[in-house]
């Protein structure tokens, strides 16, 4: 699926991707496709004895545990194939799959080599295996995917009729960002063999990726079509119609894919991000908590249990929570959103400097986290660092234009500089941001002439600058705010109260009776029971009006 989905970002440091393991006739294969991973190492423990079938059996046993993170087991069976079998071609690509992802291609290609020695450069198999070990490395680096490439490639000539090959080589392109050869890989696995509901699945998840909701869908549905029990097409097809907005089916279609997955600390993680996902934050904890007291290490679950107090605002325990995960998770399991959930708890606990320190181990990341930018400037903005807010916004600005939200955080933020001037009163200083901010409200009047808070804005920048209402400096902006928001008096109530406040204070100050009894009148009009309009009024009627020279 597409790669900016939370569900992804969530799910992708609990399973890596490993591909297919054997032929796809097998009714082995064919449960891992299901996601019925006991039942597929039922099948192939019961080939152990089958000398025929054994050496390929112990690799099948051994990818599983690996697919899973039982790097331990998936060595045991590796190792027994080898054991069992001295010219376990296929096994030495197992051990060399768990080299690569431990982070050490040297000892995969030692492994490598040895399973090219004698028959095992002409096996199909294990030429296909050695390309999705360099293809499913973690990070792949473009030279390791190009080495994948040209072993599924030597796959394909000894064997030009694999299906199997061609979705891998498939997933292979779409590293790439090759959408195109993706797809003709795919489509070549669905003429070889038609009824490859996993290939019609890899073409659904293509067509998501590009927004291509129909044909996706229809690509799942074949999927369900040639095997109802097909469990992952329902949670993909789920995935698609939550990102089109079909929120009830998106729910009902992922819970026939629980209903048909294997009943598995996986599977439950992945539902549980779904829960997340949709913001059924209350079922994401109870889901996580029922995970962890079988599995406490479980990675997806530990995350989700944190950010889900987060989300229903229990600050405290997402800290406890958060701070156990980040000490027990294995650093190359971290992601981005981890670091940024992880400052967003802190910044609840009071916490800013730590906050702002992971915050920016996520924009590290992933600095195409528009919405975290925002979050980082308040942040520093909080612990008075208002040069570091701004300079935020700017490195924003490389990804995306400012927005109109932009400028008001950035107004704001010099209008929160400006404040801790005066107060100190650093009157020169403080003016100087107050003007900042001015000019950073008035580009979303530019952008926006009618929008009346950007005049509301406006208007508290210069009255700043002008505390005793001596020079008048917001008048201008209050009246234009007055005008546009003349239309909606209820909507705007609490912001005209403060809009005439100003301009009846300062007729009064200039001994304007007559305007300033309008405006202080209108204030009493939005407001019956405004204290400061009635002191106003009545200290008016005291005064005499100023006459005109």
């Amino acid at each position: 699926m597409t790669n900016n989905w939370k569900y992804i970002a969530l799910m992708a440091a609990a399973f890596p991707a490993t591909a297919a393991f054997a032929q796809t006739g097998d009714a082995g294969r064919k449960a891992v496709d299901l996601e019925r991973y006991e039942e597929a190492k039922s099948i192939y423990k019961s080939q152990l004895g089958n000398k025929n079938s054994a050496d390929n059996a112990y690799f099948a046993l051994g990818d599983i545990y690996l697919r899973t993170e039982k790097l331990d087991s998936a060595a045991y069976y590796f190792n027994q194939g080898i054991s069992t079998n001295k010219k376990s071609y296929i096994n030495r690509v197992g051990l060399g799959k768990i080299a690569m992802q431990q982070g050490d291609q040297a000892k995969a290609e030692q492994q490598f080599n040895e399973a090219l020695s004698g028959k095992g450069k002409k096996d199909p198999f294990v030429l296909a295996m050695i390309g999705e070990a360099y293809v499913n490395a973690p990070n792949a680096t473009e030279a390791q995917i190009n080495k994948g490439i040209d072993y599924l490639k030597q796959s394909l000539e000894r064997d030009n009729k694999n299906a199997l090959a061609n979705v891998i080589l498939g997933d292979a392109y779409l590293k790439q960002k090759k959408g195109g050869e993706a797809m003709s890989s795919y489509d070549r696995a669905i003429q070889l063999d038609d009824n490859y509901a996993t290939a019609y699945l890899k073409r659904g998840q293509l067509y998501t990726s590009s927004r291509n909701y129909p044909e996706a869908e229809a690509a799942y549905t074949r999927a369900i079509e040639i095997d109802p029990n097909f469990a992952p097409a329902y949670r993909d097809l789920g995935e698609l119609y939550y990102f089109a907005g079909q929120y009830d089916k998106a729910l009902s279609t992922f819970q026939k894919y629980v209903d048909l997955a294997e009943d598995t600390p996986e599977t439950k993680a992945k539902y549980a991000s779904f829960l997340f996902l949709t913001k059924n934050y209350d079922k994401t904890l109870q889901t996580a908590e029922q995970v962890l007291q079988q599995d406490p290490s479980n990675t997806v679950m530990n995350r989700l249990r944190a950010y889900s107090y987060l989300e229903l605002n229990q600050p405290e325990k997402a800290l406890q929570a958060i701070n156990q995960y980040m000490q027990n998770a294995e650093q190359g399991k971290l992601i981005a959103q981890d670091y940024e959930y992880y400052g967003k708890i802190l910044g609840k606990n009071n916490q800013p400097a730590k906050a702002i320190e992971n915050m920016e181990k996520a924009l590290q990341m992933n600095d195409a986290n528009i919405e975290l930018y925002a979050d980082l400037a308040n942040m520093y903005a909080r612990n008075n660092q208002y040069d570091k807010a701004i300079d935020v916004y700017a490195r924003k600005r490389k990804n995306v234009e400012p927005s109109n939200a932009d400028y008001y955080y950035m107004g704001n933020i010099y209008m929160m500089a400006g404040e801790e001037n005066a107060t100190a009163k650093n009157t020169q200083k403080a003016n100087e941001f107050f003007k900042q901010a001015d000019e950073t409200y008035k580009k979303v009047i530019e952008a926006n002439p009618e929008y009346a808070y950007a005049y509301l804005w406006r208007a508290r920048a210069n009255a700043s600058q002008d505390p005793e209402t001596e020079s008048g400096l917001a008048k201008p902006y209050y009246e234009e705010f007055i005008k546009q928001a003349s239309g909606d008096k209820e909507k705007y109530k609490r912001d005209l109260i403060e809009a005439n406040s100003y301009l009846g204070y300062y007729y009064y100050l200039k001994g304007e009776r007559d305007n300033a009894i309008k405006y202080w009148t209108e204030v009493r009009t939005l407001d019956p029971a405004n204290e400061q309009a009635t002191a106003a009024l009545n200290e008016i009627s005291k005064t005499p009006s100023k006459k005109k020279k």
